[in-house]
């Protein structure tokens, strides 16, 4: 993003717009479609997970939400810089079920960190593992890859409403589901 894009964007927020839904720069699923409609924020591609983590630290009324399956390295430094700067970044799945109480992802080394809930993420040729059949819905952690974290995601600044996204989230999941995939 140009530095003067950020000014712009920044600019939109400060004169009375709702926010920056930081999004991928390809294409969207339905269900983050529907949460920009719900939410009213503005859309912003970006490219990059952790970019997108950063941005929250310069878009008090952003949120970066995927339902889109992630790998811990897209993950672990930008949750922590996010947290340490007083935001948050959980499981979408925990938003959606929880709001603000969302579970984290957690990294333990050596580990498989994946979360799943049975029934609910997509086996894919990115994060499924070697011999396990791709298309259906996963089981267990042990048929992913190593720190494939497949939950989605759900990032907010320290300024945000989150219990507000939370809820939004929660509303549109009930008429279209996350991808997780």
């Amino acid at each position: 993003m140009s530095k003067g894009a950020l000014r712009e964007l920044a600019a939109a927020e400060g004169a009375g717009g709702k926010g920056a839904f930081l999004c991928s720069n390809g294409g969207t699923s339905p269900f983050l479609q529907a949460l920009l409609a719900e939410l009213g924020y503005t859309p912003y591609p970006a490219g990059g997970a952790g970019n997108k983590a950063l941005l929250l630290l310069e878009l008090p009324s952003a949120c970066y939400i995927q339902d889109r399956g992630v790998s811990r390295w897209d993950t672990c430094a930008a949750q922590a810089v996010v947290e340490a700067h007083g935001g948050r970044m959980a499981r979408l799945d925990g938003a959606i079920a929880d709001g603000v109480s969302a579970a984290t992802y957690t990294y333990v080394p050596g580990a498989v960190n994946s979360v799943v809930v049975p029934g609910l993420s997509k086996l894919t040729k990115y994060n499924a593992k070697e011999g396990v059949a791709v298309g259906g819905l996963a089981t267990a952690a042990s048929d992913f890859k190593p720190y494939a974290n497949v939950c989605g995601l759900f990032a907010l600044p320290a300024a945000a409403d989150a219990a507000a996204v939370a809820a939004a989230a929660k509303r549109v999941a009930q008429d279209v589901s996350p991808s997780y995939d």
